[in-house]
């Protein structure tokens, strides 16, 4: 039996067009004829009740969007879980390998600073070897040490500049080969950062974990889902409510006279106008309603009947806006569903850039070890060319030190040369007066002799002395003669060579000592 539970309403609607007019109260049986309603007005409504229970398709269409996007949310969950741990792990090698870069970028750094500092070191030790060599190569040595018609010579002449040449030729390997060790090291690192590039192309549209953006993308499909849920109920319970009306409305049909056939001619009409579409066939039900009822005009009262006239009568007024918000619930699902898969194609897409870029990562790990395995050579090469340079820096100060020594040392020999020019000539004055003595004495011994051999020899037998009449016993000062040395011939002459004085004073100066 009809009642008005019956009547047209939407309980989680916030519509109104859905709300019912007596929603709020009840109706008033006494105001109310129970044959006000003619039968065609009620054959009418059944008509259009039955025409508006083709909404079911909409609901269908509803449960199936709900269907996917439960699908399709559960699909973006796992996704973006899986996402953010691939995410997590890909952050984490990210600040390994940006670990790794600071590591060669701070060796490959010292690495320049102390090739500036060996460039420089050795420009100094170079630029003092130089100016050594130039000192000796201004000293022109002294004729006075030369063989008579030799060309001038320097000091520099008498050392071996080729082991200079032999000295810098290594150096220059060692730089080269330094040189060549960073730049080795530096396509190591442009590779490296190259990579590094690469992978953050690949990572940048991808959110990182706890970004607004990959939590808010979470929370606008979990929105959406909800709202295609509570939409999808709602159009469940308009047509439930749809439903109710038209069993309603064949209870008054059936239950007015005449009612019965009416309904089966318009239908029957409506049909025939819509080339056989059976949106508004209601003989069946009419038949199979009829099957269970024997009498319907029998079962129920008067006051049942003008009960439930009236609920008919408002809620057929109703249908209309039930239908118009399942047609609007039905736009708002299916544009729901459109920002649904959009965001589902971005949580999709933001897996797939995801593993993209793990694969990078995977290709850079491949390489990661021969980054590693760089920056330990380059130190292991870097200390080995750069003890070896400092040993030949170290070399190259001793020879500059020799030079130096050997350059203040032919100042030694030039006072050497004037102070044995000094006693050797002492040497000779002390000769010359010794025989200037000798002279006077073998000349005054020859004048007594001659006395005595005037005065008493002439009594003397000659046999008695055979050497009575010999002179004096001749003495002669000879120099000995060494290798080269000239004869013997240039008696009481030095062999020390006479330097010039201006040498001599300029060696003194430079040696800081005075000369006599």
């Amino acid at each position: 039996m009809a009642s008005p539970a019956g009547s047209l309403q939407s309980p989680h609607s916030g519509r109104s067009s859905a709300s019912p007019h007596h929603q709020h109260q009840q109706p008033q049986h006494h105001d109310f004829a129970a044959d006000s309603i003619p039968v065609e007005t009620l054959v009418q409504y059944l008509l259009d009740a039955k025409r508006s229970l083709s909404s079911i398709g909409l609901v269908l269409r509803a449960n199936e969007l709900v269907h996917n996007a439960r699908v399709a949310h559960e699909e973006s969950v796992i996704l973006a879980a899986q996402s953010s741990f691939l995410r997590r792990g890909i952050s984490d090698q990210v600040r390994i390998l940006l670990r790794i870069r600071k590591s060669m970028m701070r060796t490959y750094d010292t690495g320049k600073r102390e090739f500036k500092l060996v460039i420089k070191s050795l420009d100094a030790s170079n630029s003092r070897l130089e100016d050594t060599m130039a000192v000796l190569r201004k000293r022109i040595v002294d004729k006075a040490f030369r063989p008579p018609g030799e060309e001038p010579r320097d000091l520099l002449d008498f050392v071996d500049e080729a082991q200079v040449d032999a000295m810098r030729d290594a150096l220059k390997e060692n730089i080269a080969a330094l040189q060549n060790t960073q730049t080795s090291f530096d396509g190591d690192l442009l590779r490296l950062e190259t990579d590094l590039r690469s992978l953050s192309k690949a990572l940048s549209p991808i959110p990182l974990p706890t970004s607004p953006s990959a939590s808010a993308d979470q929370q606008s499909l979990l929105h959406l889902l909800e709202s295609m849920v509570n939409n999808s109920h709602a159009m469940a319970e308009l047509l439930a409510s749809l439903t109710k009306h038209f069993d309603l409305c064949v209870t008054a049909v059936r239950t007015t006279d005449g009612g019965t056939d009416l309904a089966r001619i318009k239908a029957a009409e409506a049909s025939a106008s819509q080339e056989g579409t059976s949106d508004v066939s209601i003989s069946g039900v009419i038949a199979d309603q009829e099957s269970h009822m024997p009498n319907p005009l029998e079962n129920i009262s008067h006051e049942d009947r003008a009960q439930m006239l009236e609920v008919l009568s408002q809620d057929a007024s109703e249908v209309e806006d039930v239908l118009q918000e399942l047609t609007e619930r039905m736009q708002e699902m299916e544009t729901e569903a459109t920002q649904l898969n959009e965001e589902t194609d971005r949580v999709k897409a933001t897996y797939m850039a995801t593993l993209d870029g793990f694969r990078v990562l995977e290709d850079i790990g491949s390489r990661l070890s021969s980054y590693v395995a760089a920056e330990s050579e380059f130190r292991h090469r870097w200390v080995q060319e750069h003890n070896t340079i400092e040993d030949k820096m170290e070399e190259m100060e001793q020879l500059r030190v020799f030079y130096e020594t050997y350059a203040s040392s032919y100042d030694g020999l030039i006072l050497e040369v004037e102070r044995r020019k000094t006693l050797e000539d002492k040497v000779l004055s002390i000769w010359k007066k010794a025989k200037d003595s000798i002279d006077k004495i073998v000349a005054e011994d020859a004048h007594q002799r001659d006395y005595f051999r005037h005065e008493v020899a002439e009594y003397i037998p000659t046999d008695l002395w055979p050497g009575m009449d010999e002179p004096m016993r001749a003495w002669r000062l000879v120099p000995v003669t060494r290798g080269n040395e000239p004869p013997a011939s240039q008696m009481l002459s030095g062999s020390t060579p006479s330097v010039d004085q201006g040498q001599i004073q300029a060696a003194a100066m430079r040696l800081g000592r005075t000369t006599r």
